[in-house]
């Protein structure tokens, strides 16, 4: 009986990553990806395009006032670089970008997912205003540690990226991060996707830092 529950104390961890990257895995070939598409390019000029996965889709930023929300549920950094030339049309003064979470849960190399960054940064470079959000951590399980430090390091070299390029990088990470690397079980409903608490602290950031609106601040 006690080795039943070794075993089942190793296989529910194990499941759960698994189920979770079948939840935020959606190929572009998906019908929701291609419907999300369709949505923006009917859309006219926006001057506020929120861009990203799930957790940019899965949320209401109505508080920030008249925008797009580019998010799309299992987007990667190849998806939004596909993106980018539908997205530049719409002539947007402010975007602000988070993704690469659903690389690193598809075991992506890290060193893949800078040169897709290298690419997003230059493509959005004329852009009046770019704001990039750190990536959030995910649960803190076993099999999920290596994500966790890839996480960690993304974010330095997006800091890093954004003071070079003189971007504005707002470090939600440091805010979500709870101990060992894992995302504070409050701010999540399944170990990778935002509860309303954790939409409410990532609002309370972005509004902290934009005080008086998305301009520009060097």
């Amino acid at each position: 009986m006690r080795l039943f529950f070794r075993i089942l104390k190793f296989i529910i961890p194990a499941l759960l990553i698994f189920l979770l990257w079948i939840y935020v895995e959606a190929p572009a070939k998906h019908p929701y990806y291609q419907e999300k598409l369709n949505e923006f390019k009917q859309m006219k000029q926006a001057n506020l395009i929120f861009l990203g996965d799930s957790l940019t889709d899965w949320h209401n930023w109505h508080l920030f006032g008249p925008h797009l929300n580019a998010g799309i549920a299992g987007d990667t950094t190849d998806g939004v670089l596909s993106r980018i030339p539908a997205l530049l049309e719409k002539k947007p003064h402010t975007v602000i970008l988070m993704i690469g979470i659903n690389d690193l849960l598809d075991y992506a190399s890290l060193e893949q997912v800078k040169k897709n960054y290298f690419r997003i940064l230059d493509a959005f470079s004329d852009v009046e205003q770019l704001i990039i959000l750190s990536t959030l951590p995910v649960t803190n399980l076993y099999q999920t540690e290596q994500i966790n430090r890839d996480v960690i390091a993304l974010n330095t070299f997006l800091k890093d990226e954004s003071r070079k390029r003189k971007l504005r990088y707002v470090d939600l990470y440091s805010s979500f991060v709870g101990d060992h690397t894992g995302i504070q079980k409050q701010y999540t409903v399944d170990g990778v996707h935002l509860s309303s608490q954790g939409y409410l602290l990532w609002e309370s950031i972005l509004k902290k830092e934009f005080a008086s609106g998305f301009t520009k601040n060097k």
